[in-house]
């Protein structure tokens, strides 16, 4: 479930969910524990009753963050278990998903709430999306979603492999997607 990496720092694994149907994509949440307290979840996995215990054990969670528009499947049952949190979009969730209540649309300036603890800036160069990157100083760690993928070939099987290795990010070091470059 949660594991700490760094001083209020956690990072949880969730599903593998299908993209396009057939490409196979592990899913991966990190939450920060804000000075006041206050949990930022960024990119949440599956929710199920052992992940909201251990996560409310931290703290209360006060912000739900979407790093590209491809990180939105489990935001509404992270919304539903807590209503009082914020809920950010990152650039063209918000028309993707008309369901949920966003509070804002991410950009290079982090909100008050987080602003001087976790620093943002979107990532643009892809045709099909932008990813917002983040940076938490105090542990010197790096959010990024899909600019930094890597997949291992085992788990690839026929033309999936071969379409993953022409995008660059199969192998041990796995890469930036050629979109992005």
């Amino acid at each position: 479930m949660l594991v700490e990496v760094d001083c209020d720092v956690w990072i949880a694994d969730g599903p593998t969910v299908s993209f396009l149907g057939s490409l196979p994509y592990p899913t991966r949440m990190a939450i920060v524990r804000l000075r006041d307290r206050e949990l930022w979840v960024w990119s949440p996995v599956a929710l199920d009753e052992a992940m909201a215990v251990q996560v409310e054990k931290l703290g209360a969670v006060r912000h739900l963050v979407s790093p590209n528009k491809l990180h939105h499947l489990f935001l509404g049952d992270w919304a539903r278990r807590w209503p009082e949190a914020s809920l950010w979009a990152s650039p063209g969730l918000a028309a993707r998903r008309p369901d949920l209540a966003f509070t804002g649309e991410l950009d290079d300036t982090p909100s008050p709430a987080w602003a001087g603890q976790i620093d943002q800036v979107v990532f643009r160069g892809s045709f099909a999306m932008e990813e917002v990157a983040f940076f938490h100083p105090a542990s010197r760690t790096a959010f990024f979603c899909d600019l930094i993928q890597k997949f291992d070939p085992a788990t690839l099987g026929g033309w999936r492999r071969w379409l993953m290795r022409l995008d660059g990010v199969v192998g041990v070091d796995g890469g930036t997607p050629r979109e992005w470059r």
